[in-house]
């Protein structure tokens, strides 16, 4: 059995050479643990700090979210979601019936806000009346009131039944008023940016 006295290193005795190559590689090997375990550290650390900053990215952003719908109840609620189509089917049947018109002869082609028609500065002077259409002539009255958007024709243009010949706008719509049969324009009683009422002459067809 080795004697356990051999084995520990007297403080106070010189070592020999095997002794102090022993003590040199233990010195290195207790720096090296050391440095390796310093870069465990680091390396732990360094992703705990990443992941405690991506976890305070995303927490940010949903309150900049909660904090914008603040704003919110200032402007006016929006208005519920409408059928354009089951909307404009309405009016033009109301249209209809209240002018006496054909559904066919206008047609309403927007129901979102238009721009308002080009006005010029001085007042707009009020058209010359157009002659009352004559025998064989067809009149094309305005089937609402509104405002003359655009005039789609000309004295003289050949027209076809459909064809669109005056666009009115009211209630932030145009619409298009068409030519109920084929034939020539005679007369053209609608300008732009003028008023009209409900039956006034806007076209005269011959």
């Amino acid at each position: 059995m080795p004697n356990a006295s051999k084995a520990i290193l007297n403080p106070f005795d010189p070592l020999s050479v095997p002794q102090a190559l022993m003590v040199a590689v233990c010195g290195i090997l207790v720096v090296f643990m050391m440095l390796a375990i310093l870069a465990v550290v680091i390396v732990v650390i360094s992703k705990i700090v990443g992941a405690l900053e991506g976890k305070k990215k995303p927490a940010a952003a949903p309150a900049a979210k909660k904090a914008a719908p603040a704003a919110a109840p200032a402007a006016a609620p929006a208005a519920p979601a409408v059928d354009e189509g089951e909307m404009v089917a309405v009016m033009m049947a109301a249209i209809a019936e209240e002018s006496g018109m054909p559904m066919g002869s206008f047609q309403i082609t927007n129901v979102a806000p238009v721009a308002a028609a080009p006005v010029a500065a001085a007042p707009v002077a009020a058209p010359a009346p157009a002659p009352a259409p004559v025998a064989g002539e067809t009149a094309v009255n305005s089937p609402m009131p509104g405002n003359v958007f655009k005039v789609e024709c000309k004295v003289g243009q050949q027209v076809n039944a459909g064809d669109v010949l005056v666009v009115l706008e009211a209630m932030k719509m145009e619409i298009e008023v068409s030519a109920p049969v084929a034939g020539t324009v005679k007369s053209v009683s609608a300008t732009v940016g003028s008023t009209v009422n409900t039956d006034d002459l806007l076209v005269v067809l011959g």
